[in-house]
């Protein structure tokens, strides 16, 4: 019993914590059994998070306390009855096996996914009670992104390397590291990835769990430790490596949940920053090198954004990948999204709406829409999209998805799931603004950094579609935890 003292097992849960947020980047690490060969969302935090989940629940026991449920888990418990009978009806619809997919196999491998997810839900929620505890977790949630921006940086220095001899050594050294941690190589098109499996999973990292706690500390002039310089250093680490990713939508939802986040969440501090800017001009008797000195530097902060502003979009016009946006000239939409390589999500999205119209009430089973997927994919999908002809060609093996959550809960688990979900996220939101009402500045911080957190999940949510990815549940967590803070 001196094992599980009291003392001794919150260290131990503390470890195991700041174990979760450090490996917090892997998400797609080889060594995970069970999820099968195709799986792609394999975090390397399940390990200790599992752990840690049976020691929250041993502290509940020693305490006499739930402290890892929230009354915003119930939506997602209703949830989790809906898709049960919804995967229960989908065995009547009998569907062809896809590939080795079996029915039953997808079905259990998406209830699986779900646990994953749910188990850092609820961690978060048991270890983030108080400002200690959130001060505790940015600490270690940031040691992993030093991590995760040392590595990128490394990948983007292996991608312009001048000698193309010891640049084609340093790319094979730095991608057989690569695979050492996550199940695929470096991105094609110079594109960072660091250790996610792809530019667009980093850049959702950055959007849900790192950047958010950074702006809304700079924008609420909030200080969870005694650096002044380092939310200003990781808001700008974050915004370089966003951009370095290429990826389109991560960089479009970075600059929308930003701007209404400070709109909505920081007015009042953005009025103040611009009465601050006026300061020098409103003074009635200035001295030459005060005036000359605060002049300076607000020309120097005008320049800085204008240069910064300037060079990422020239850096990102240079991005054949990201430049086909504004560079294709085609005039109908679906055409369009073909020319700038979206073409397949449009058309697994298409898909999706296409098995929920089929089956609306009880949706196909949590995880079966990939069997329904080729049959129900448009006409137009199956000419001039690589990706599709890959999908239908005899010799595949990978299982395709709907790429985006909400027509994949639409399709899997009907109207009636969909909506259970949605009313879990928005029960979260609606917690997260309690924040913005508060008169403590530690609270309204969390408020900040939650309503930019929930706007990039739910704006994700339209291009992702897993159900496991701890970069969503786990801010969900943290959040949902400290709105128990008293206003």
């Amino acid at each position: 019993m001196r094992l599980l003292a009291p003392e001794r097992l919150e260290r131990l849960i503390r470890f195991l914590w700041a174990v979760v947020l450090v490996t917090l980047p892997v998400t797609s690490f080889p060594f995970i059994p069970f999820l099968g060969a195709n799986t792609q969302v394999r975090p390397l935090s399940i390990y200790p998070a599992a752990l840690l989940l049976v020691l929250l629940g041993i502290r509940c026991i020693q305490e006499r306390q739930l402290r890892i449920w929230s009354n915003a888990l119930l939506p997602l418990l209703i949830f989790a009855m809906v898709a049960l009978f919804s995967s229960a009806a989908g065995i009547f619809f009998a569907p062809i096996n896809l590939y080795q997919g079996t029915y039953l196999g997808r079905v259990l491998r998406a209830w699986i996914t779900l646990a994953v997810g749910v188990v850092f839900l609820i961690t978060s929620i048991g270890i983030n009670r108080n400002e200690q505890d959130l001060k505790f977790t940015l600490k270690w949630l940031y040691v992993g992104f030093a991590i995760q921006a040392g590595w990128s940086v490394i990948q983007l220095f292996s991608f312009y390397v001048p000698n193309e001899l010891v640049s084609n050594m340093v790319g094979k050294l730095v991608n057989s590291v690569q695979t050492t941690f996550v199940v695929a190589g470096l991105a094609p098109h110079q594109r960072i990835s660091g250790l996610a499996l792809e530019p667009s999973w980093l850049a959702a990292q950055i959007l849900t769990t790192y950047l958010p706690f950074a702006f809304a500390s700079l924008l609420n002039r909030y200080r969870w430790n005694q650096h002044a310089w380092l939310a200003p250093a990781i808001l700008f680490v974050s915004i370089l490596l966003l951009i370095f990713t290429y990826s389109r939508s991560g960089i479009l939802i970075a600059a929308v949940a930003m701007l209404l986040t400070a709109l909505f969440a920081g007015w009042q501090q953005i009025k103040q920053a611009w009465h601050w800017f006026l300061h020098p001009f409103h003074l009635a008797n200035p001295t030459f090198w005060r005036r000359t000195l605060d002049t300076s530097l607000r020309v120097f902060i005008i320049i800085a954004i204008l240069v910064g502003v300037t060079g990422g979009i020239n850096l990102l016009g240079q991005n054949s990948y990201f430049a086909q946006i504004w560079k294709s000239n085609k005039t109908d939409l679906v055409s369009y999204f073909v020319d700038i390589y979206a073409g397949p999500r449009l058309a697994y999205a298409w898909a999706g709406w296409t098995i929920f119209v089929q089956h609306p009430w009880t949706g196909v089973g949590l995880g079966a829409s990939g069997l329904y997927i080729r049959d129900a994919l448009p006409d137009w999908a199956h000419f001039n999209i690589p990706e599709i002809s890959i999908l239908l060609s005899p010799e595949n093996t990978a299982y395709p998805n709907a790429k985006n959550l909400y027509i994949r809960l639409l399709a899997e688990t009907g109207i009636l799931g969909f909506w259970v979900f949605v009313s879990f996220l928005l029960l979260v939101l609606g917690k997260i603004l309690t924040l913005l009402r508060s008169v403590r500045k530690e609270l309204i911080f969390i408020g900040m950094a939650g309503l930019l957190s929930w706007l990039a999940i739910f704006a994700l949510g339209l291009s992702q579609d897993s159900l496991a990815m701890p970069t969503v549940w786990l801010p969900l967590g943290i959040f949902i935890g400290l709105t128990g803070l008293k206003a």
